[in-house]
């Protein structure tokens, strides 16, 4: 006969036996069957969640268990700040204006935000680039150096739809620096 001791520390190492094969089942049937996994969404976040790649649901946040067949995408909506370093533009009249802007944009659409390009912030920043130079283009010398509001409202007028369509938006936009360079002779 065996003591209580020795049965205790048989009853131990059986029980860590069925916890070990219970993970390595579990582990083999997630490779032969799907098995679920666990995704967390922060307070700060939205998820998209895809089925095949194509928007199944927007998530909140909270704690979700996504079947292999999905793939959840985590969208950060708090306000991410941005920057277009200095660059020259050419106003109506020929001057040449140095012009730098800032801001902050949030993700206001997850979905759009994730299916509409494969880098929604690359199209966003080439799209405000092109946008500040046809503004520049539009106005006057004079409103261009004093006028930083109405720059900045046109170039919000020209940016909001194609920001909208990637599922941004334009929390705020500010011109540092607007700073003429001298004038372009037509030849």
């Amino acid at each position: 006969m065996s003591n209580p001791a020795e049965i205790a520390a048989g009853i131990a190492v059986e029980l860590v036996l069925v916890v070990l094969a219970a993970g390595v089942l579990y582990r083999v049937w997630g490779w032969i069957f799907a098995v679920p996994r666990k995704g967390l969404v922060l307070a700060f976040q939205q998820g998209v969640l895809l089925r095949q790649g194509r928007i199944e649901k927007i998530l909140p946040p909270g704690t979700y268990w996504i079947t292999p067949k999905r793939s959840l995408m985590l969208c950060d909506v708090r306000p991410t700040p941005f920057q277009v370093p200095p660059q020259d533009f050419l106003t109506s009249v020929g001057m040449v204006v140095r012009m730098s802007l800032g801001g902050e944009y949030r993700i206001s659409d997850p979905g759009s935000f994730v299916t509409a390009s494969s880098d929604s912030f690359g199209a966003f920043y080439l799209e405000l680039r092109h946008t500040m130079k046809a503004a520049v283009a539009e106005l006057e010398n004079e409103i261009t150096i004093s006028g930083h509001n109405l720059l900045i409202a046109r170039i919000n007028e020209l940016l909001i739809p194609r920001a909208t369509q990637l599922g941004i938006e334009i929390t705020r936009l500010e011109i540092w620096e607007a700073t003429p360079i001298g004038w372009q002779r037509s030849v």
